[in-house]
């Protein structure tokens, strides 16, 4: 009896050590939300990332993602990061320039010269200042930079100059930066999440949509479009947030794991872009998907081109800071 009775204790007492010692094993779940389909760079730099953090952490933290506005839109996104609902986000110096208005001069019509000038600038000590800005400001975390991809007019005709497109409903996201160029050039930028892009086209609900070629495909934009007026009016910055939160849960070699899965995935997510960018035209063009058609780009830059001396002189952007990103080669 007393044999048994000591067994019993014994193994009350192991099971103690093990339910004590369950809470430090335990796998950290991350959760991930983006706002476009699996077939996206974004998607696919984020596996990348979930299986580098996995591996890094003896897979004691994963990363679960959740594409296709599964967990909100870019703006629902990114306020979910501020109160901890999401760890990781993917967004645009656009969106984030709510916060830190600087950080949104990178969105201006025409400010980069041409691609090459806007890879320059995703990796510059001036874009490094402006993301360390964003973070003093809003206290979270801007994992990785990347050169996202240029925007786009898809609509049912073309827009070869910029009065052509006087007085049209262009989809654009939500976020004030988006609607400069259209204002500009007397369009009427309407803002609608990009889930609602491809109905709002089909029923006519908008008369085009700003967006990038990988984009446009992972929502099968050509299906309710005819033309793409290749406008290159912007070419915008990706980020790869996390929330202060994120940092608070995770032990210090576990953190470095998820700053390294950052870096990777900005890399990945950058050579995605570039490679749709050069590939899809041709593509597209080949299966007859879409027709695509050259700006007077001349146009359009000089329809737009006081925007930005008109931001400096209202105060929104220093001219020093706009000129050292002119600058960069």
């Amino acid at each position: 009896m007393v044999s048994s009775l000591r067994l019993v204790s014994c193994v009350l007492v192991f099971a103690g050590i093990l339910a004590a010692a369950a809470p430090a094993c335990a796998q950290i779940a991350l959760k991930f939300g983006h706002i476009v389909d699996t077939n996206h760079p974004i998607h696919t730099s984020g596996v990348a990332m979930g299986e580098h953090i996995a591996r890094c952490t003896n897979n004691n933290v994963r990363v679960d993602i959740f594409p296709s506005s599964q967990l909100g839109n870019e703006s629902a996104l990114n306020d979910q990061i501020r109160i901890g609902g999401v760890d990781f986000a993917n967004s645009g110096a656009s969106f984030l320039s709510r916060n830190f208005v600087h950080l949104g001069v990178s969105s201006l019509p025409y400010i980069f010269r041409d691609r090459n000038h806007a890879l320059a600038y995703s990796s510059s000590d001036v874009m490094k200042e402006l993301a360390a800005g964003w973070e003093k400001a809003t206290g979270q975390h801007i994992l990785g930079v990347y050169y996202s991809s240029a925007f786009h007019v898809f609509a049912q005709e073309p827009f070869v100059k910029p009065d052509e497109m006087k007085g049209k409903k262009i989809r654009v996201p939500d976020a004030p930066s988006w609607m400069v160029f259209f204002r500009a050039i007397n369009a009427v930028p309407t803002p609608m999440a990009l889930g609602e892009v491809y109905l709002g086209l089909r029923q006519g609900v908008v008369d085009g949509a700003n967006l990038p070629l990988a984009v446009s495909t992972s929502i099968k934009a050509h299906e309710v479009t005819k033309v793409v007026s290749m406008t290159f009016h912007q070419m915008e910055m990706g980020m790869l947030l996390t929330g202060a939160h994120v940092k608070r849960r995770l032990s210090a070699d576990q953190w470095k794991c998820v700053e390294e899965g950052g870096r990777l995935y900005s890399l990945r997510a950058q050579e995605g872009n570039v490679k749709a960018e050069d590939e899809l035209r041709d593509q597209m063009t080949k299966a007859s998907l879409i027709r695509f058609v050259d700006v007077d780009m001349a146009a359009y830059q000089k329809a737009t081109a006081s925007i930005i001396d008109d931001k400096v002189k209202a105060g929104e952007f220093p001219q020093a800071l706009v000129d050292r990103i002119r600058a960069i080669r």
